[in-house]
């Protein structure tokens, strides 16, 4: 504690002085009457030939009084008649005369009753006082267990609500995704079985085609919805930001790259610690996700910034869509999240691929984020940060 702070302190802790002697033991309440009934026979000693005056011997009567209530005001009173008698054999006969003593010894007497009745009642008030804050606190702690009950309830309720609405999300989601490529599958294949002598070799690849297809979509959606529930470790390594976007870019469809202005700003020599494998799937993942919602013909902008060599590595991928409305941006990496825009539209999504990104970024280390004004033509910047690489 810093001094100017004990200063201002030390009266709040002499205020409350007298309070805390009400929690103290038998024996130490035993203690301070005996301390006071010292110092109210030294001042009997060195006050009373000065000043004619036993006051000193108040003080005995007022701790007897506060700490024991009404027994130690009968107490002290018998004490102090003993301790003024022999202080008065002993010590101060001689300095007045025999019937002052007596009279003084009397109005002491009363006084000292009056003074010891007065703090007897202080000290009853006091206790009563106590009492009731204890109760008042008591009823105050039941009262906000009661609130933190209701509030944990609350809570349980909304985290199940908000489970079931995930449930019910991922089975609209999954069944819609399910039923194109099943159907197609099992189309595909009711027309081979119903029809295979009298389809033509052409046709016949074409439906063998189409069946694989369907497979491999269904096959891809079972890895994201597995991807989902079991992140794996990553394996950090030093990967080149630039080479790990060429190898992505190469593995999309040439009509999907060609249908967009793909600016790429990443300088060759920038490095992070990352998985590759993990690094890849998030931009995989993040410009196929352009691809379903941006329109073509538009410009695609990926850049990579460092403040300096030991920053973190900001990787964005900044796009000319609709935009995302500023509402929905904090959810947007929940699981089998979708914009209320998409779920009404033709395309098609598990709401998963945002989800699986972020869980991948975290356990390189990184952050992901979205930015977006929500209109339209502004479009969305995803930034993705990761730790810079530091050669030995």
């Amino acid at each position: 504690m810093k001094q100017p702070d004990r200063v201002s302190a030390f009266p709040r802790q002499m205020h409350t002085l007298p309070l805390s002697w009400l929690s103290l033991s038998v024996g130490k309440r035993l203690l301070i009457v005996a301390l006071s009934y010292g110092l109210g026979v030294a001042g009997l000693w060195f006050l009373f030939p000065l000043v004619h005056n036993g006051a000193s011997m108040f003080l005995p009567i007022v701790s007897a009084c506060w700490l024991f209530r009404y027994r130690g005001l009968l107490i002290s009173l018998v004490l102090n008649g003993i301790a003024f008698q022999l202080t008065y054999l002993f010590l101060l006969r001689g300095m007045l005369p025999d019937h002052a003593f007596v009279e003084g010894g009397i109005i002491g007497f009363g006084t000292s009753l009056g003074l010891g009745l007065v703090v007897c009642w202080l000290r009853t008030a006091v206790d009563l006082v106590q009492v009731a804050r204890q109760q008042a606190l008591a009823a105050e702690q039941e009262r906000l267990l009661t609130l933190l009950r209701e509030r944990q309830a609350t809570l349980a309720y909304e985290q199940q609500r908000k489970i079931n609405e995930l449930k019910d999300q991922f089975l609209l989601n999954v069944s819609h995704e399910l039923r194109t490529p099943l159907t197609m599958l099992g189309g595909s294949l009711e027309l081979l079985s119903e029809l295979d002598e009298h389809l033509d070799p052409l046709k016949r690849a074409h439906l063998l085609q189409e069946a694989l297809a369907s497979q491999e979509e269904l096959v891809d959606l079972v890895n994201r919805v597995l991807d989902a529930t079991e992140i794996p470790l990553a394996k950090l390594e030093a990967v080149r930001v630039h080479q790990i976007l060429q190898e992505v870019l190469a593995q999309l469809a040439p009509g999907d790259v060609q249908a967009y202005t793909i600016r790429l700003q990443v300088p060759e020599q920038v490095m992070v610690w990352a998985d590759p494998q993990f690094l890849r799937q998030v931009l995989l993942n993040l410009l196929t996700n352009v691809f379903k919602y941006v329109p073509t013909q538009t410009e695609i902008r990926i850049e990579a910034a460092q403040a300096d060599p030991s920053s973190p590595v900001c990787l964005s991928v900044q796009d000319a869509g609709p935009g995302i409305p500023a509402e929905e941006l904090p959810l947007l990496f929940e699981k089998f999240v979708r914009l209320k825009r998409d779920l009404a539209g033709s395309t098609r999504g598990t709401g998963l691929g945002l989800y699986i990104c972020k869980q991948l970024v975290e356990a390189m280390g990184g952050r992901i984020w979205v930015e977006s004004s929500g209109h339209l033509g502004e479009g969305s910047r995803f930034c993705v940060t990761l730790p810079p690489f530091s050669p030995p």
